[in-house]
């Protein structure tokens, strides 16, 4: 499956925009998978510990691999156990006992592999991964219901207006319902976790009102105000706080301040990571994303299918995401398709 390509290419400094890649799995330990990546990607391996590896300059270029654990990646264990004068040195005993821990913490805390931004054309690079893993007998969000597992995806935003924000947030919400569908979100990270936690109706009539047109503090304080938090499937935070850090310190939930981070991208988490399922691919989940793409960008579009949202309200006296996923995949099979001249590409 061929990764579609966005309408928008560049940000408004007129540089490629990219995209980085978030892969979270279990079954296998984080030295191998360094391993197996470092030999079929090539580049640099360094080891910061045990859990945590960095591959430079290779195919794909930078890769992180760690285990998604706070108290592992930062083995701050150590610093009690040097007093105690325990060596960490390559072929200890201590040493042993980590890659134990790290293999037995493999079935229930997640490895990530993260990509550095990537250039659209190197896309195709990501099924290489995926092939290996796969291989590998990596275990994704499928294999059982306790391993919530996603891929996130964090495309660069055309730039930081507050009229490019609300648009992609108005596309997002709007084909929410549709993606879960299509793509058959796994139920377990859907509803026995806080991962993907909706938006909450509240805040969706808000930022889809015809009239809400806010000035960039207002967007934050909105977004903050019903989402203090980095459990969203869309999540904005990384964005806000770039465009405000202390706006967005002061208004999110206190246990996650350490965990914020800034940069110009959204935070697509919606996507399962379902390694070991030879039907999925990174592409199917990016070619979802893709339909946000085209509408933030298609201001003409983006507005039909909120007209349309509109009616679908007014004449439904309950949420009815059935009826409105219908809608939803009408309007894109009418206007929206991979054609080699899609109907959008003219449309302002």
């Amino acid at each position: 499956m061929d990764y579609l390509q966005p309408p928008l290419l560049q940000n408004s400094d007129g540089e490629p925009r990219r995209v980085g890649f978030e892969l979270e799995f279990g079954g296998l330990t984080i030295r191998e998978i360094a391993a197996a990546l470092h030999k079929h990607l090539g580049g640099e391996l360094r080891q910061h510990n045990p859990y945590h590896f960095e591959i430079n300059d290779s195919s794909l270029g930078d890769l992180q691999v760690e285990r998604d654990a706070q108290l592992l990646k930062s083995v701050k264990y150590r610093d009690l156990l040097d007093l105690l004068k325990i060596d960490f040195n390559p072929d200890t005993m201590a040493n042993e006992i980590e890659h134990g821990i790290d293999r037995l913490s493999s079935l229930i805390i997640p490895c990530e592999i993260v990509t550095q931004p990537l250039n659209f054309a190197d896309f195709a690079k990501l099924n290489d991964i995926v092939e290996l893993l796969n291989q590998m007998h990596a275990k994704g969000t499928q294999e059982t219901f306790f391993y919530a597992f996603g891929l996130h995806i964090n495309p660069a935003a055309p730039d930081l207006t507050s009229t490019t924000l609300l648009n992609y947030l108005r596309a997002f919400l709007l084909l929410t319902d549709w993606i879960i569908e299509e793509s058959a979100i796994d139920f377990s990270r859907r509803f026995l976790t806080n991962y993907i936690n909706p938006f909450p109706r509240a805040y969706v009539d808000k930022v889809l009102a015809s009239h809400y047109r806010p000035e960039i503090s207002q967007l934050i304080d909105d977004y903050l105000r019903y989402n203090p938090t980095r459990n969203r499937a869309l999540d904005m935070l990384p964005l806000f706080c770039l465009l405000d850090r202390d706006r967005v310190e002061a208004g999110i939930n206190k246990e996650e301040r350490s965990l914020l981070g800034c940069r110009p991208a959204f935070h697509y988490r919606l996507p399962d990571c379902r390694l070991g399922d030879r039907h999925w691919s990174i592409a199917a989940e990016w070619n979802r994303w893709w339909h946000v793409e085209v509408l933030a960008a298609k201001a003409v579009l983006l507005d039909e299918l909120l007209d349309l949202w509109h009616q679908h309200r007014r004449n439904s006296m309950f949420q009815n995401k059935k009826e409105w996923t219908g809608t939803v995949r009408a309007f894109l099979e009418n206007h929206i398709n991979a054609q080699a001249d899609p109907p959008w590409m003219n449309v302002p």
